[in-house]
């Protein structure tokens, strides 16, 4: 009787030990990448409770909803060889959660190479215009040309631009 009170209290210690290590529960807001010594194995887009290896996996959690990549204000010179200072934002969706973690890993290494690829096409873009017609007509127009050339280049790290913004110029 009492080698069998051992066991259970052995078997309840084993359990709450190795269980927490071999699940996890994702939330409807995110998804998650399974990653083995570091390797992407697997992404989980549907919430629920989810099994892994136990102590050889880990889990990394990254948000379904929209990015938002803020990019500093900045000068840039116009094709007119006028100063302008514009401050442009940027909003976008992890689509391949894999690919994500194998080349950018976290969100904020993402937000970094975003930011910096959206400020080298928004100062391409501006010098091909003069100031006078960047403040008053074509800054939608602007916004979408740029959002067109940093689409495929931010594909590469399985992120999707879905907007680009001027908060002002």
């Amino acid at each position: 009787m009492r080698a069998l009170a051992i066991l259970l209290i052995m078997m309840v210690v084993l359990a709450a030990i190795v269980g927490p290590q071999a699940f996890f529960v994702v939330d409807e807001t995110k998804t998650a990448v399974v990653t083995r010594f570091g390797d992407p194995v697997r992404s989980l887009r549907e919430p629920g409770l989810k099994s892994k290896v136990p102590f050889v996996d880990q889990v990394i959690y990254l948000d379904k909803r929209l990015l938002v990549f803020d990019a500093p204000a900045d000068s840039l010179l116009t094709k007119d060889k006028k100063n302008l200072v514009i401050d442009v934002y940027a909003r976008g969706r992890i689509t391949d959660p894999r690919k994500f973690v194998e080349t950018v890993s976290t969100e904020a290494r993402a937000a970094s190479r975003a930011i910096d690829i959206v400020a080298s096409e928004l100062r391409r873009e501006i010098a091909t215009d003069d100031q006078s017609e960047i403040i008053k007509t074509s800054r939608e127009a602007i916004m979408n040309r740029v959002r067109e050339a940093v689409r495929p280049k931010l594909a590469e790290f399985g992120i999707e631009i879905v907007d680009v913004r001027l908060k002002r110029a």
